[in-house]
């Protein structure tokens, strides 16, 4: 979030004030903690300005607020591959922009394009990097992993146009716990496409917060198909050990929980 604030000419939380204010709403709202499997209290810090000021300059007054809700899974109650479409209209991000900002703007800007992915019967759009032998980026709300079939782990390169999302952390570092080679990279959509095709690339997941893993069985572009293998075991293996984690019943050997409810 601090990353963000400075990208956006905004203040930076103190660390022990953040966390402190979601043990506060959790010590309120514990009782809306689901516990079904798939489900979480969604908490959603967010800050925006609230100077009475007209014109164009960094704000000097903000407000910061947490809200919380009950979440279910993202993609529906069962675990099963989604299906992408290509935006070839649409780009989410540019090389100085705000890309890698967790901003309202950069959901906003994927919003057309995702719209036009449910015209198309498909659950989430893939955006490209046109300057760069359409490289992919990300999803309208997710990164994106390719797993080959000698144990090596890929994603796209953080570039300015990529958030960095913590789940993509995780999941880098759970892959790398397995022993895997993870390559943070350019990758192209025809890269995906020979590799699918010849059998190098075995498994395609998305990551994100809302939705922890989930598996891409079909990327369509156009009126081209890129099928892929569904849930594998390597996007099975992370993705339980990561819900064991959040869930506290695997090992948090890096640390990373802290309880609040």
């Amino acid at each position: 979030m601090n990353r963000s604030a400075r990208r956006m000419a905004m203040p930076q939380l103190d660390e022990e004030l953040f966390v402190q204010s979601l043990e506060e709403l959790l010590a309120l709202d514990a009782g809306w903690v689901p516990s079904g499997e798939g489900e979480a209290l969604y908490l959603r810090p967010f800050m925006f300005a609230t100077e009475a000021f007209l014109g164009v300059r960094p704000a000097r007054e903000f407000t910061y607020r947490v809200i919380a809700s009950p979440a279910g899974n993202y993609f529906g109650g069962e675990l099963k591959p989604v299906r992408i479409w290509v935006s070839r209209d649409f780009a989410r991000a540019a090389p100085g922009g705000t890309g890698d900002a967790k901003t309202g703007g950069n959901y906003a800007a994927s919003l057309a394009a995702q719209a036009q992915a449910s015209e198309q019967g498909c659950d989430q759009v893939l955006f490209l990097d046109p300057l760069h032998d359409n490289a992919i980026e990300e999803l309208g709300g997710m990164n994106v992993f390719l797993v080959t079939s000698d144990g090596r782990l890929i994603t796209p390169e953080l570039t300015g146009t990529i958030l960095e999302g913590i789940t993509r952390d995780s999941v880098i570092q759970l892959a790398k716990d397995r022993g895997m080679t993870v390559e943070e990279r350019r990758v192209t959509l025809d890269e995906w496409d020979r590799g699918v095709q010849d059998g190098t690339i075995t498994e395609v997941f998305a990551c994100g917060t809302a939705a922890v893993i989930t598996p891409i069985g079909e990327l369509r572009d156009g009126d081209r198909t890129i099928a892929s293998t569904g849930t594998g075991d390597v996007t099975q293996a992370i993705r339980d050990e990561l819900l064991g984690i959040q869930t506290g019943v695997v090992e948090d050997r890096h640390g990373w929980m802290h309880r609040l409810a």
